[in-house]
């Protein structure tokens, strides 16, 4: 028919795609595979902790036992007529009886009733698997922070005390060295960062034999000379905690990187205020920086709680030792390394870090992050 016009339809078909090629399933994927990794990741690294509170509470003979065990169990003993005999769970006849042993052979041992001890049963001793309950020794804790030899409280108090003032000397000398890099302008002033964050190349070997002839001899009698007194250094904390106040170039360059991110209408609006620079870091920039500040914080009161190095060369009373000097001291008192006592001892000196790490978790991971993609 001339000038009729025939509509056609246009029939579409709406094909969906595969499951394993849509978006959500991928995502799903990757999320799957990125929580398993982790909790692989995390399984690996608590390991080693959950085996050392296990043997924590295991005594010094179940340490070493052969095969090793998980969960700290111990065997049984029962007095029977006057001896004392080890239990063993006996299958006899498809039943499992709790005996004593009174000789073990390989194809008739000899047990007892430790109810009846007058009724003696044999069986090979492939048949018997010694009586074992688990028995938790907590009084392991205690030992260790009493022991005699060895002044736990002592060390934790020096180690605090050394770690705190690190942590005070730290976070205002980096803070102030920080805020100088980052808004100063001053010639040469890239060539002194460069110089800064090349010293963290310097291994501690390098630097510790200078280190520890500076302050037990020329720093000594340099201030001799000058105060007409007998000065030692030498068994003494100073030279340990003199250096805390003068930065640390990865804190420094941490806190550096925080600064820069801050925008520089706040100095601007601090000068027109008639604040000077050092108002304006303490006033202005210190108050917003406290996400860095407390990573500082947590990395510099971390590492001096653990320092071992610093210490063993500079000090040797007793009384003056920190922590990780002090745990030596098991091994020389037991004439041998009472495991049980040092790994119980570990979990008390490594429990302040636990703590503050977990309460200060937001704080710490802001700030190094912060510092780290916005510099």
């Amino acid at each position: 028919m001339a000038g009729e016009v025939i509509a056609r339809r246009k029939v579409t078909f709406n094909v969906r795609p595969r499951l394993w090629r849509s978006k959500k399933f991928l995502e799903r994927g990757v999320q799957g595979f990125s929580t398993a990794l982790i909790t692989l990741g995390a399984a690996v690294i608590l390991l080693p902790v959950l085996w050392m509170f296990s043997t924590s509470l295991k005594t010094q003979f179940t340490v070493t036992s052969m095969p090793p065990q998980f969960i700290p169990q111990e065997a049984q003993r029962v007095d029977v007529n006057g001896q004392s005999l080890f239990l063993y769970d006996v299958t006899i006849d498809g039943q499992t009886r709790v005996l004593a042993a009174v000789k073990l052979d390989p194809e008739k041992s000899e047990f007892v009733d430790p109810q009846d001890p007058s009724q003696v049963v044999y069986a090979p001793a492939s048949q018997a698997k010694k009586h074992s309950v688990v028995w938790a020794h907590w009084e392991n804790y205690k030992e260790a922070w009493t022991f005699a030899t060895t002044p736990f409280f002592i060390y934790m108090k020096n180690t605090a005390i050394y770690a705190l003032v690190a942590v005070v000397g730290e976070v205002l000398s980096c803070s102030l060295v920080a805020f100088g890099f980052a808004r100063l302008r001053a010639p040469g002033k890239n060539l002194l960062f460069a110089l800064l964050l090349g010293t963290m190349m310097l291994p501690w070997a390098v630097i510790m034999i200078p280190s520890y002839v500076l302050f037990t001899r020329y720093i000594p009698d340099f201030l001799s000379n000058l105060l007409n007194t007998k000065i030692k250094l030498a068994d003494t904390w100073w030279p340990l905690m003199i250096p805390k106040f003068f930065g640390s170039a990865y804190l420094i360059f941490l806190v550096r990187q925080f600064y820069m991110s801050i925008h520089k209408d706040y100095d601007d609006a601090a000068r027109i205020d008639g604040c000077g620079l050092f108002q304006t870091w303490w006033r202005i920039i210190i108050p917003m920086s406290r996400p860095v500040l407390t990573a500082v914080a947590i990395l510099s009161f971390q590492w001096h709680w653990n320092d071992y190095m610093g210490p063993l060369i500079y000090l040797s009373s007793t009384n003056k030792l920190p922590l990780s000097v002090g745990l030596a001291n098991f091994s020389e008192a037991y004439g041998g390394t009472p495991w049980h006592l040092m790994m119980a001892a570990a979990l008390i000196a490594v429990a302040p870090l636990i703590l503050i790490f977990f309460a200060l978790n937001r704080y710490f991971i802001q700030g190094v992050v912060v510092s780290g993609v916005k510099g």
